[in-house]
This record gives structure tokens, C-alpha cells and sequence, in this order.
């Protein structure tokens, strides 16, 4: 006769798991893989298709586990295919893509309960990677959705009964952390990005650090996003808003090309701290001169330029402030970031170090048609570089030529002219161009910069400048400063005011890279009023929660600090006496309220506690019984105790023979864990209702 195998545990972490815990694993799986959908490549969204597809059929055969050699060829595949679409694993893409596979992978092999909460505790990683992509409102909501899906994916491993229950159970976990979670984002002090890794090869601007003719006007057609303000004080007039990047100060006949301050020092021979200095202001003109305080809410980006509203003064935060008057940061940007920034609102009132010699350097020889035009202007002018200034700027508001989003091709050499004396049609950086070359021509030091013009303002006051905003104007030595010049606005001043959209001319460039935006639906009222709306919301979003760091913490810590000063100082108004008297009372005052939320933790805990425990509920519960004359007799049991009162109890009497009957069956019946718990709390709601439905005791009778 052969001895009977014992059942396996419902529990058991070798035991099989059920059709239904695997189908929530891949559910699981879809929405962790969904965060990262965008970003990712096709083909891993596919192989998430092709093993869910072969667990399915694996399941339904009743085939074994995959096997070792199989697992380790698909995870070399995994490897080599990734190293195909990001060239190397040492990049962020790669890594993230790398757990993503193995998150994927894992399915294959997951057979019981240890192997599902490998891959549970994976997607709770892979939930938390998905931030390095993106922090706004749609990621947090649906890292949110995906981690309650997980949790309640642990509960049902851990013995859940049905998914009811631990949906309810993991609600509860969610509700309990959310308090500590709010005291540790408002008081714990920020470490910097320290789970972020900066992204070498993502630019926030469409902006090079090199333009020629023509590329400024492929921005039109992108719609992404370069940054926001918010202003402290007065706002820009739309002709002021004039956002600095950089300046391009070497032109080699095609391009226009900035130079760094270590080109410059090796170019020039003089020490690089002559063209840079690093701080939180200005080494080159005083911040007296601040016209516009902005806050600047920027998004990552692989480069370190700081946008500024004229020539940038002081900074909350310490920069490297270049002698061209750019603003850079002393490291790119992993992650959005907050930045307070104090302009003048025009172009920088002091010379540039590299002189004004480098900023009259042209090829030789190159542009013959045009150097003929600059003479002649600058016969008819006298000699006054103002008034040649402004015949130059004159001539381009002249009817031949036009302002286009789709500026036609300019080849050969002498680019400006073919500009000037052939096409005659070009957008921002074609006048620009032209406009520098023309002023150095005539011995006038002159720069192109390079930024963005304008931005939409918000209902809320904030702005968004886009990458269609993008703009190249000139600066040129005036009187012993830099003098804005922007030949767009002679030409076009429609752009000025409004933007590029209202520029008529190749109207359907204009977005053309940006088919699906919200932007496209600006002229119907209500969905324009949506995207508002919906921007608003992502801008505080970002403000206040991404973007709280270590500024925005000591400005609420001051406020709660500020706060209870001013309860401290009514309290003292309101006390009898002063000084001595009125502390010691307020101290008191203090101590009692201590006293009190120390009584109602431990009241708390002492309630947990027993309804974890049953016997230490029963006894509770006998205890209150005896102080209504329902006490126990010697010798008699918790449960013969509750049955014996039970007639005389009313309301209340079938809920106690219910509470002898679960303790009886909690202290010697074998139950499982998941029906040990639910037992516990049946119990539980039975003593509740014990103590609201029994019948007060009658006095004097």
C-alpha cells in the first residue's frame, strides 16, 4: 500500500502558478511596457507580443519550461540586438532597453510563486526607470495605475483570495504611504538627480551652435518645446522679448560659427579666464541694470546654454557668463530645472574681450556684388556708420525682397550675394547673415545671435517659448555697446508681433513637422481653451512638484516657520499675563497637545494591535462586558462566555454567538492564511457591532 503524497500549499513557492496570476503578470507587464512605449523601439514591443504568445500556447499544451540553452540565446539575442539600435549598451537608451528585455524574458521562465515575484519586483523597477524618459502629469498617473496593478499582483501571490480583496489591500498600502510620502517630498532636502543620467545626445533646442541661411527656418516646421517664464515684475513688450542663446562671431563665407572661450584663448593667445567667469553674477556689467527678473522652468538638454532676456546679470544659481554675453550652465541638464535669471533686456553694454578686430574678420575676396553694394551705401551716408546703418536696414524693407518659411536653396560661394541680388527671399538668419557681413564690410564690428523671439503668453501669466520661435538678429559696436539690429523687423514685422504663424509667405511649412499637435486647433475656441487648460496644469505640475528643490523647501519651511511664530504671538495676546508666564503657559499649551497626539497614536496602535491579535480582541471585549455586568464566571471560557450572554444580550446576541464561534475556529481549526486573515477580520467587525448594538445597562433598577 503506498503512502498518500501530501498536497502542495496554496502557499507554496514550488507550486504552479495558476492561469489566472500569469495573465496578471503580463497585464502588469503591458502597462509598465506602456510607460516606456514612446521611447522604446518597435521590436521590443514585439517580442512582449511573441512571449505572451508563447506562454499561451506553452500553457495550453502543458509543454515544460523553456530551457536553459533556449533562455540564454534569447537573452544573446537580446544583447546583440540592442547593441545594433543603440550602438552601445553604455548609453541610458541601451540600459533601460536592456531591463525592459529582461523584464520580458523573465515570463518565460516564471513557473511558480518565487519566479512571479521576480518579475513583480522587476516592473517596480522598471515603473521608476520610466521617469528618466519623462516627469510630467501622463507619466506620473500611469506609473501610478501601473505600481497599484503590481501591488495588488503581490497581494494575490502573498494569498489573496479573489482580486476584490487585493485590490483593497493594496488601495490601503498606497493609502498609508501616501502621508509619509508627502512629509518626505516637503522635508527631505534634495540630493540632486542622482537616479538620472544626463542624456548626451538629447538637445532641448532645435538651435546648433553653428547656423547658415536657411536652417533657422526648418525650426517653423517643430512644434517641441525649449523652455518657460514666468516673470517677476514687469513683462516684456513683444518687441523686447528677445531671448538670448548664444552668439556666432566667425563667419567662413557659408556658416556662421560661435567660439568658445577656450577657442578663443587659443586663437587669440590670452588666458581663457579673460572670456569667462563663473558665478552667481555678472563679471561684465552690474546687476543695477536688471530690467526683467525671470523664472525659467528649462528642459533637459545635452548643451549648456542658458536663455536670458537681454544680456544676462545675476542668477539664483552659479553660471558661466561668457564675455559674449551668453549664459551657460556649469553642466547639462539630466533633468528639468528651475532658474532664476535677472536681465537687462538688451544687448550687452560692454566690450567684448575678443575685441572688435575678430569681430570684423570676413573671407577675402568672397561677396564681390555685395562689398560693391556696402560701398556705395556708405558714400551716399557720408561716412557715418549710423547712417549707413540705416540705409542698410532701409533697403531691406524694399518691395524686391520678401520674408518666407520656405526660403529657396542658396549654393556656390558667394551666398550673400545670391541672397542680396538673386533670390531675394529668405527667413530670420538669411537677413541676419547678410546684415553682419554688410556692417563688417564697412568696418563696423558686428555678430550674429542666435535665440528665439517672442513665446506664448498663458492665461496665467506664464510663457512657453517653442521651436518655431526661434530667431537670429545682429548685434553691432555702438557708442560703446552692443546695438540690437533685426532686419525681420523692417521686413516683417508681423513676425514680431505675433509669431511666426502669421507669416503668410510658405504659410504650410509652418508646423509641417508637427501634423498631430494641439497647436494646429489654436483657432477653434474650446479646443484651443483645452490646451490651455491642459498646459497650465503640466506647467505647475512641473513647477511646484518636479521642479521642487532646495529653494522652493526653505521657502515653505520659512512659511510654516512664519506661520507658528504668528499662532505663538496671538496665543501670547491672548494669555493673562506676559513674559515668564505667558511661556510657560504656551509651553503647556504645546505639551498637552503633544500629550494628546501621542494618546491617539498609541490608541491607535493598541486598536491594530488587537484586531491582529484575537485574543487580545476578545479580551478586550470581555473587559467591556464587565463593566456592564456581563462579566465572565471562574473557569469559563472566552467563547462559552459569549454564547452563555448571548440571550440576554438583544441586538446584539447573534453577533456573539458569531464572535465564539470564529475565535473557536481561529484557536483549533487548520486554516490557511488567506482564510485565517479573513476570519480575523470577520471577528473583528463582529465585536464593532457587538459594542454598538448592545443595550445599555439601566441605572437604579
Amino acid at each position: 500500500m503506498s503512502t498518500p503524497r501530501p498536497a502542495v500549499s496554496p502557499l507554496a513557492e514550488e507550486r504552479r502558478l495558476e492561469r489566472g496570476l500569469l495573465r496578471e503578470l503580463f497585464i502588469g507587464q503591458c502597462l509598465v511596457l506602456a510607460l516606456h512605449l514612446a521611447w522604446m523601439p518597435a521590436w521590443l514591443a514585439a517580442l512582449a507580443l511573441a512571449v505572451a504568445g508563447y506562454r499561451g500556447w506553452q500553457w495550453r499544451r502543458g509543454l515544460p519550461r523553456v530551457g536553459v540553452v533556449t533562455r540564454l540565446a534569447a537573452v544573446g539575442g537580446l544583447v546583440l540586438a540592442l547593441r545594433w539600435e543603440y550602438g552601445t549598451l553604455g548609453s541610458i537608451d541601451g540600459l533601460i532597453g536592456l531591463l525592459l528585455g529582461v523584464y520580458l524574458l523573465k515570463l518565460l521562465e516564471t513557473q511558480d510563486r518565487r519566479d512571479a515575484r521576480v518579475v513583480v519586483m522587476i516592473g517596480l523597477i522598471a515603473t521608476v526607470v520610466a521617469f528618466l524618459h519623462d516627469q510630467g502629469v501622463p507619466m506620473a498617473a500611469g506609473a501610478l495605475l501601473a505600481l497599484a496593478w503590481l501591488l495588488q499582483s503581490l497581494v494575490r501571490l502573498a494569498g489573496g483570495r479573489d482580486r476584490r480583496q487585493a485590490w483593497r489591500e493594496a488601495a490601503w498600502l498606497l493609502a498609508l504611504s501616501a502621508p509619509l510620502m508627502a512629509l518626505l517630498f516637503v522635508a527631505f532636502p534634495r540630493l540632486g538627480p542622482l537616479w538620472s543620467m544626463p542624456r548626451l545626445d538629447r538637445a532641448a533646442t532645435g538651435l546648433s551652435d553653428s547656423i547658415a541661411p536657411g536652417d533657422i527656418a526648418e525650426l517653423s516646421r517643430s512644434a517641441d518645446r525649449a523652455f518657460r517664464a514666468r516673470f517677476e515684475g514687469p513683462e516684456p513688450a513683444p518687441d523686447e522679448r528677445y531671448w538670448r542663446v548664444y552668439t556666432l562671431s566667425y563667419f567662413d563665407g557659408v556658416r556662421w560659427s560661435r567660439a568658445s572661450p577656450e577657442q578663443l584663448a587659443a586663437t587669440l593667445e590670452r588666458p581663457v579666464e579673460v572670456f569667462v567667469g563663473a558665478g552667481t553674477r555678472s563679471p561684465w556689467q552690474a546687476p543695477a541694470a536688471a530690467r526683467f527678473r525671470a523664472e525659467l522652468l528649462l528642459e533637459p538638454d545635452s548643451r549648456p546654454w542658458r536663455p536670458s532676456l537681454g544680456a544676462p546679470l545675476a542668477t539664483g544659481r552659479a553660471q558661466r557668463y561668457l564675455g559674449d554675453g551668453t549664459l551657460e550652465g556649469l553642466a547639462a541638464l539630466s533633468s528639468r530645472a528651475l532658474l532664476r535669471v535677472d536681465s537687462s533686456g538688451a544687448a550687452p553694454a560692454y566690450a567684448d574681450p575678443a575685441g572688435a578686430r575678430w569681430h570684423r574678420l570676413l573671407p577675402v575676396d568672397a561677396n564681390p556684388r555685395t562689398r560693391a553694394l556696402v560701398e556705395r551705401l556708405w558714400r551716399d551716408s557720408g561716412g557715418d556708420p549710423d547712417a549707413y546703418l540705416a540705409a542698410m536696414m532701409a533697403r531691406f524693407g524694399e518691395a524686391p525682397y520678401r520674408y518666407t518659411l520656405s526660403p529657396p536653396r542658396l549654393g556656390g560661394t558667394d551666398r550673400v550675394d545670391a541672397f542680396l541680388f538673386d533670390t531675394r527671399a529668405g527667413y530670420c538668419s538669411h537677413y541676419a547673415s547678410a546684415a553682419a557681413v554688410m556692417a563688417r564690410m564697412a568696418g563696423i564690428p558686428a555678430r550674429v545671435v542666435a535665440g528665439f523671439l517672442g513665446g506664448e503668453r498663458h492665461p496665467d501669466g506664464h510663457y512657453t517659448v517653442r521651436d518655431y520661435d526661434a530667431h537670429a538678429w545682429v548685434e553691432v559696436w555702438r557708442e560703446g555697446g552692443w546695438q540690437r539690429l533685426d532686419p525681420t523687423a523692417v521686413i516683417a514685422p508681423e513676425r514680431i508681433e505675433q509669431g511666426p504663424q502669421a507669416v503668410e509667405e510658405g504659410a504650410e511649412a509652418f508646423l509641417a513637422d508637427a501634423r498631430f499637435s494641439a497647436l494646429r486647433l489654436r483657432e477653434l475656441g474650446w479646443a484651443n481653451r483645452l490646451r490651455l487648460d491642459w498646459e497650465r496644469l503640466e506647467y505647475r505640475w512641473q513647477r511646484g512638484v518636479i521642479g521642487y528643490q532646495r529653494e522652493s523647501r526653505r521657502s515653505l519651511l520659512a512659511r510654516l516657520a512664519e506661520g507658528w511664530r504668528a499662532l505663538w504671538t496671538r496665543l501670547e495676546a491672548w494669555l493673562p499675563g506676559q513674559g515668564a508666564l505667558a511661556t510657560t503657559l504656551g509651553l503647556a499649551a504645546v505639551l498637552l497637545m503633544a500629550a494628546g497626539v501621542a494618546l491617539l497614536a498609541r490608541l491607535g496602535v493598541g486598536r491594530w494591535r488587537r484586531q491582529r491579535d484575537e485574543r487580545r480582541l476578545v479580551g478586550a471585549l470581555q473587559a467591556w462586558l464587565a463593566r456592564r455586568g456581563l462579566a465572565a464566571v471562574p473557569g469559563e471560557s472566552p467563547a462559552a462566555h459569549l454564547r452563555r450572554i448571548a440571550p440576554e444580550a438583544g441586538p446584539a446576541g447573534r453577533a456573539l454567538n458569531d464572535c465564539a464561534h470564529d475565535l473557536e475556529r481561529l484557536a483549533y481549526a487548520p486554516l490557511e492564511a488567506p482564510e485565517r486573515a479573513a476570519r480575523r477580520r470577520r471577528l473583528s467587525r463582529r465585536v464593532a457591532e457587538v459594542r454598538r448594538r448592545l443595550p445599555r445597562p439601566r441605572r437604579g433598577g
